[in-house]
C-alpha cells in the first residue's frame, strides 16, 4: 500500500483516496485471502469483486466516521477553551469584588 500511496501522481490526476488504495491492494490479495472467505466475505472466486467491493464500501464508511469524530472533537476542544475562558474572567472578577469588599472593611475599621 505504502508504494502506491508514495507513487508520484500524473499531471492533472488527484493523488488516491486511502479507500481507493485499500481498494486496489485487496483486489490484488483477495484472491489470496483464505481470511475473507472465512469472515463470509469472499465465498467463491465468481464473487471477489463483490467481496472487495463491500469491504471498500466498509473503509470508506469508517473515514466518514472517522472524519466526523475528529470534527465534533475540534469542537468540543474549542467550547472548552471558551469555557476555561469564560471561568478565568469570572474568577478574576470575583477576585476584584474580594479585594474591593476587604479594601472597605478595613476603611472602615481605621474610621472607628
Amino acid at each position: 500500500m505504502e508504494k502506491i500511496k508514495d507513487a508520484p501522481v500524473q499531471e492533472g490526476e488527484e493523488p488516491k483516496s486511502n479507500a481507493d488504495i485499500v481498494e486496489e491492494v485487496l483486489k490484488t490479495e483477495v484472491n489470496q485471502s483464505t481470511f475473507l472467505r472465512n469472515v463470509g466475505l469472499k465465498s467463491s472466486s465468481n464473487n471477489s469483486g463483490k467481496g472487495t467491493a463491500v469491504v471498500a464500501a466498509h473503509v470508506r464508511d469508517l473515514e466518514q466516521k472517522l472524519e466526523r469524530l475528529e470534527l465534533q472533537a475540534e469542537v468540543m476542544q474549542e467550547e472548552m477553551a471558551a469555557i476555561k475562558l469564560k471561568a478565568k474572567e469570572y474568577e478574576a472578577a470575583r477576585d476584584k469584588e474580594l479585594e474591593s469588599c476587604c479594601a472597605r472593611s478595613l476603611g472602615n475599621r481605621k474610621r472607628s
